[in-house]
């Protein structure tokens, strides 16, 4: 009869990925036994060294709060728009072109403060801004 380790898995890769500041993440590892008791310890160090190999070889995304916008713009402002959008690191959803250009841009909370207190110094004239959600971006 094969004995259960318990406190082998859970408690160690919690304890790396709040070293780490990670928060919403989910972490599964499988292991197959092979037939060679590793003990506590060398359970301990493969759970943890594949979360630390998973991590070094992951991105890591962070969000923060943040808005999905609608901008209508006219056909004339296109370039301009998309250069202020690049050059702020703000993401552009998609476009819809009828009569005017609407632009759906995910942008963080702090940043659409700094573009709605600024906005007549841009050099791209808004037909309208419309709040389509909340969001994590």
């Amino acid at each position: 009869m094969i004995k259960s380790q318990h406190g082998t898995a859970g408690a160690p890769i919690l304890n790396i990925l709040e070293t780490q500041g990670l928060i919403n993440v989910v972490v599964v590892v499988t292991r197959y036994f092979g037939g060679i008791l590793l003990g506590t310890g060398g359970l301990i160090r493969a759970y943890t060294g594949v979360v630390n190999e998973a991590i070094r070889n992951t991105k890591i995304v962070k969000k923060q709060k943040g808005e999905e916008i609608c901008i209508n713009i006219e056909y004339s402002e296109i370039e301009k728009f998309k250069y202020y959008c690049k050059k702020n690191n703000i993401n552009i959803i998609k476009q819809e072109y009828k009569e005017f250009v609407k632009f759906y841009i995910e942008i963080t909370t702090e940043k659409i403060q700094k573009f709605k207190a600024n906005i007549d110094k841009l050099n791209f004239k808004i037909l309208k801004i419309e709040k389509i959600r909340e969001k994590y971006v």
